[in-house]
């Protein structure tokens, strides 16, 4: 039967796009974060405070990627190589470059870069256009989804004829062995929509379709519940 076909197409091909939708952004969500690598650092002396023999000095870093933050420890010498200190700094800056500034009792003639931990921009926001397009459409392939799932078509036999009625997305229709006898088309409907038509022996067909697309049959005022077998 050609309308119990399309029915079941449409809510298997609609079941696979939400699916398919729901999975996306789940996966994108799950992808390993992608490990940012120094690639440059420069550092400089602000100033260097003699009367307190401190200095005031600034390390720039650049990453293969753009980073949110990094945790960066810093050993500093003075021009003789002497160690001077130990410092965990806290990075940060725009896009692959962060900078921060230290002050470091003696007087700072190198440094040296002993290890770093970095912040790296979720995926979230790195694939946000990706998360809105899926996020959008996945609104539409529940909603079309759910449709599918109220989609109807009900097969009658009746003194030897087959009558058929068929509850669309929004085309509803009423057949009798195969010939089209009365339609309805409206996408938004508030009340129960009526298809009725009159056989050759003068029986009259009601059907009625409700908002939720569940069809029922009356010959001749009476309730018709005599379904066919081959559907």
């Amino acid at each position: 039967m050609y309308e119990k076909k399309k029915i079941l197409v449409r809510r298997i091909v609609w079941g696979i796009l939400l699916v398919v939708g729901i999975i996306i952004p789940i996966t994108l969500a799950l992808q390993p974060v992608e490990e940012a690598t120094l690639i440059n650092d420069e550092g400089y002396v602000t100033e260097y405070y003699e009367f307190t023999d401190m200095t005031d000095c600034e390390i720039e870093v650049t990453f293969d990627r753009e980073v949110s933050s990094a945790d960066i420890v810093v050993e500093f010498y003075d021009e003789n190589g002497n160690f001077l200190a130990r410092e965990d700094g806290y990075f940060t800056g725009h896009g692959n470059e962060l900078s921060a500034s230290f002050f470091i009792d003696g007087q700072v003639d190198s440094y040296e870069i002993v290890s770093y931990e970095v912040s790296v921009n979720s995926n979230y926001y790195d694939n946000f256009t990706w998360y809105f397009i899926i996020y959008i459409f996945d609104v539409f392939a529940f909603a079309f989804f759910v449709c599918a799932l109220l989609l109807s078509c009900k097969v009658y036999e009746y003194d030897g004829k087959m009558i058929l009625v068929y509850a669309g997305y929004y085309h509803h229709y009423l057949k009798v062995d195969g010939i089209k006898m009365d339609e309805h088309n409206t996408l938004f409907s508030f009340t129960a929509i009526p298809l009725s038509c009159t056989l050759d022996d003068g029986a009259v067909l009601s059907a009625t379709i409700t908002m939720t697309n569940r069809i029922s049959l009356k010959v001749n005022d009476r309730l018709y519940t005599n379904y066919a077998k081959e559907v």
